[in-house]
């Protein structure tokens, strides 16, 4: 039944500018599920992101979230979709700390889950920094560590793997499997051989 699925996809097209960007796509995705979007550059993963997330407007084709043509803002009280874009959303002005603490009063997220994903990204040290003084790639682990507490229901990613190193992406990696494992959902574009529980791989030409 359509209703089931969390996303229901028909034949889904999208043009831009009059350049037809991605065309007759189709699948589902459920809970406990996650898809993964592979192709070159300037194939598409990006629209095709931002077309599921509402962000665009899909061209042709049928879009449905639970069997509704409207994207929920919330499921079960809970925020429904999570954005981890090109760019990390990080306030440079404030502190590790206070950018962290504001999403976690949004998402009334327990202070002791706050402590246990500062300490698995090694991130103690950081606290108390002004957001400005990070790397690019301590930025890129500190929307994960954001990510790894945010309560939605699907996460979309758009190669989140960007300046990490490999010990960091086998920590994403663990914390995608845990969300998908809890019942989430994860829709990601990305060049990397992600071995996700329950995984279903579309390639764009």
């Amino acid at each position: 039944m359509i209703n089931k699925h969390i996303i229901y996809a028909q034949n889904l097209s999208f043009d831009r500018s009059g350049r037809n960007i991605f065309s007759s796509l189709s699948f589902s995705l459920d809970s406990s599920e996650s898809i993964i979007i592979k192709g070159k550059n300037g194939s598409g993963k990006t629209s095709l992101l931002r077309c599921l997330a509402g962000f665009y407007p899909i061209t042709r084709g049928k879009l449905l979230w639970y069997g509704e043509e409207i994207l929920p803002a919330y499921y079960s009280e809970k925020p429904l979709i999570s954005w981890l874009g090109h760019f990390d959303a990080i306030k440079g002005s404030l502190t590790v700390r206070e950018n962290l603490m504001f999403f976690m009063e949004i998402w009334s997220v327990n202070i002791n889950i706050f402590h246990e994903v500062v300490k698995v990204f090694s991130f103690e040290k950081f606290l108390d920094f002004p957001a400005s003084w990070l790397s690019a790639g301590e930025k890129r682990r500190l929307s994960l560590l954001r990510l790894s507490f945010c309560p939605a229901k699907v996460w979309f990613m758009d190669e989140p793997t960007t300046y990490l190193d490999m010990e960091n992406k086998e920590i994403l990696i663990s914390i995608m499997s845990k969300h998908i494992n809890s019942g989430g959902s994860i829709i990601c574009a990305t060049h990397e051989n992600f071995h996700l529980p329950n995984t279903k791989e579309y390639s764009l030409g």
